[in-house]
């Protein structure tokens, strides 16, 4: 069974540092340790592995993972904060403009938008309960 679900208007690579940092902030990945090899990973999702070093070049390049030559890839001690960062400026630059032009054309009001993401939230906090 594939892990990643591609979409087709979105880079591979892309979408490769998506699953990667939704990993790390959801705690599954630990700062500070050391991720599966880049064989075992491009095995694990079923890609290129020159797509992969590509991923793997930009989240080094955010300070999310850090290469120790012969040794391994690891996570920064910052990647928590970083991948959190870079998930949200791609969410703000990619799905939100997006969101906004959907939400204008179905003539959705921002009060009936505050109004569904209060509903939203309450049902997300009792079913955890």
């Amino acid at each position: 069974h594939n892990i990643m679900d591609f979409h087709r208007n979105k880079p591979i690579y892309l979408q490769i540092v998506d699953v990667i940092s939704q990993k790390i902030v959801s705690k599954e990945w630990k700062e500070e340790t050391k991720i599966p090899t880049v064989k075992e990973l491009a095995k694990e999702l079923e890609v290129n592995h020159n797509t992969l070093m590509r991923s793997l070049e930009l989240l080094q390049s955010e300070n999310i993972l850090a290469s120790k030559r012969g040794i391994g890839i690891f996570l920064t001690k910052d990647s928590y904060q970083n991948a959190l960062n870079l998930m949200s400026k791609t969410f703000y630059e990619n799905q939100v403009p997006e969101f906004f032009a959907t939400m204008n054309s179905l003539k959705i009001t921002l009060g009936e938008l505050i109004d569904l993401y209060k509903s939203n939230k309450k049902a997300n906090e009792t079913s955890f309960i």
